[in-house]
């Protein structure tokens, strides 16, 4: 009996091939067919050549990251047979172009799943060009699961439109001539399809994407940036959308001039962010101790990558939390945010302009490769009821009414008004340099405490209610394990949790997203009420629990490291947590 509305899915083939293509169309017409889709690709950091692949997995239930083997493998080259065949799972099928890779067979030497050798080159060729090679393997890979044609055809129409019918109607060709092969061989035999599940329209968005929709709801309206994988995407989209929402978007030299021209234009009232990764992070570390010195309400976001230094430019890791918590010289507060899925990234952006005003501090939002490429579905967050809110910002009738304007004046939560260049009465010094509570320089000792402890009582003000952890699974009390984990880990670990309740074993999630300010008192609670607790983290010395160590005292024994720079999965998680719950 085929398995309705479950199926996983693989594309490989060398760079520049439409790999990533073909993989997003695919997870777009399930998402169209009413399901929930996750995806996500691996790639070399080469302009062409490499093994590239796309991986998608579908269920009519939530999903949160990759579960189970492929059922289906689209191999748009040699390699991609020899290495990708041996994970197929049991009745799956290869797709492949006939003409190119003659030998399918005895390269995959598997006799428990279905070869579809199609002669995709030739079919492209005949619908208008071999162009159109990939749209052949989609409609391939859509015959196979026998879904309705139309949803593709539809794909099809909004994809192309901007070029015209006639690209259209070629495309639509090419991957009608796929779809009717392909079924032929199966004859609706394959072990899994798909049917139409009527539903609310959701949203099938990365984290960057899902990361600039929320700066741009939060009124960013200058962003600098110079382009840094993974990060790119966000200088991209953001330049993409500057005329629709009125946004300066500049490309920079590099990325110290980034950070000090965001520096500027928050200090000029302007809500400004940058984007980079690790490398171009490090850069920006003297601009950020300007941030903190000059009490500006600066957004960063760090997409993490392998490091250090270039190391593999293209591949995931959570190894620049540490970095995060302590860049630049000397003491001031900032705010670090994990977002863990593209909701997440979506709302946590969105805070985080409004912290940066209200504390008048650098935030810095931690993404990483996996999150910001993986692209997941989910329900429209811009329906979210969320609040623009500007803190001390001082209007013009404020500042006409002011008298000995104090932009660093001693309050007793260590925020001061601040005001606009420009408006009356508002004259103030803003520098690198220590200062009074006007702004100009002060070497005295005492002043320099005074200021130092102003700027740290700020991170005071947020409630932990806000910064506190999410949980899932089971309840404290009925948990026999506590899986702890923050960022992008979040995914794997959810899908975990179904895997172990199978197997019997009860297990609570205690995702972490704020890392500064910490919320200890929450943390500390639920550690102190696990039987018995592990953490995850996609580093080599638990940086997390390092910082868990740090504000809390508590330290947890057990965790499950993964730094080969790839994600983790759940099936992982989930052996290793049953193994520690006393489970095979």
């Amino acid at each position: 009996m085929a398995d309705v509305n479950r199926v996983n899915f693989l594309i490989g083939g060398p760079a520049g091939a439409g790999v990533a293509s073909v993989g997003l169309l695919f997870a777009k017409c399930l998402q169209r067919s009413g399901l929930e889709v996750f995806g996500t690709n691996d790639y070399p950091s080469l302009i062409k050549g490499g093994h590239n692949i796309y991986a998608v997995s579908a269920s009519p239930e939530p999903i949160f990251s990759l579960v189970g083997k492929p059922d289906i493998l689209i191999a748009l080259d040699k390699k991609t047979v020899e290495v990708r065949s041996p994970e197929l799972s049991e009745g799956g099928a290869l797709i492949y172009d006939s003409n190119k890779v003659a030998d399918a067979k005895e390269i995959a030497k598997r006799q428990d799943i279905t070869y579809v050798g199609a002669p995709l080159s030739q079919m492209a060729a005949a619908a208008g060009g071999e162009i159109m090679f990939n749209t052949v393997a989609l409609g391939a890979a859509m015959g196979i699961l026998g879904t309705d044609f139309a949803i593709i055809e539809n794909m099809m129409a909004k994809m192309w439109a901007r070029k015209g019918q006639a690209v259209v109607d070629s495309n639509t060709a090419a991957a009608r001539a796929g779809y009717d092969f392909s079924k032929s061989i199966v004859n609706g035999s394959f072990k899994a399809k798909i049917e139409f599940i009527k539903r609310e329209k959701t949203l099938f968005i990365n984290g960057n994407e899902a990361s600039v929709a929320g700066a741009i709801a939060a009124g960013c309206k200058f962003v600098a940036e110079y382009p840094m994988s993974p990060s790119s995407a966000i200088l991209h989209l953001m330049a993409g959308h500057e005329r629709d929402y009125g946004i300066i978007v500049k490309q920079t030299e590099d990325e110290i001039a980034a950070a000090n021209m965001i520096t500027g234009a928050a200090f000029a009232g302007v809500r400004s962010m940058t984007a980079t990764s690790g490398g171009g992070f490090s850069l920006m570390s003297e601009a950020l101790g300007l941030m903190g010195m000059m009490e500006a309400p600066c957004v960063i976001f760090n997409s993490q990558r392998a490091g250090p230094s270039t190391a593999l430019p293209t591949y995931t890791e959570q190894a620049d939390l540490l970095f995060s918590l302590h860049a630049s010289q000397g003491e001031f507060p900032r705010v670090v945010i994990a977002p863990g899925d593209m909701t997440e990234c979506y709302v946590e952006a969105f805070n985080a302009f409004n912290i940066a005003e209200l504390l008048q501090v650098p935030v810095i939002v931690l993404l990483d490769k996996y999150l910001s490429e993986s692209s997941q579905t989910v329900e429209d967050f811009r329906k979210i009821p969320l609040k623009v809110e500007r803190g001390k910002l001082m209007t013009d009738a404020q500042m006409e009414a002011a008298t000995s304007f104090k932009r660093y004046e001693y309050t007793a939560n260590g925020i001061s008004n601040r005001c606009l260049p420009g408006q009356k009465n508002g004259m103030h010094v803003c520098s690198s340099y220590e200062h009074d509570e006007t702004g100009f320089t002060s070497e005295e000792g005492q002043e320099r405490i005074k200021q130092i402890d102003k700027r740290a009582t700020k991170l005071s003000v947020i409630p932990e209610i806000f910064i506190a952890p999410t949980f899932y699974g089971a309840s404290a009390a009925l948990a026999d394990i506590t899986v702890v984990c923050w960022g992008s880990t979040k995914g794997p670990a959810l899908e975990a949790l179904r895997i172990l309740e199978q197997k019997g074993v009860a297990a609570r999630l205690m995702h972490i997203r704020y890392a500064s300010p910490f919320p200890a008192s929450s943390v500390i609670k639920a550690l102190r009420a696990s039987k018995n607790t592990i953490i995850l983290e996609g580093n080599s010395t638990a940086q997390m629990r390092t910082l868990i160590l740090q504000k809390t005292g508590y330290y947890i024994e057990k965790a499950y490291l993964r730094y080969d720079a790839r994600p983790f999965t759940p099936e992982e998680i989930a052996a290793h947590v049953s193994k520690l719950a006393g489970r095979k």
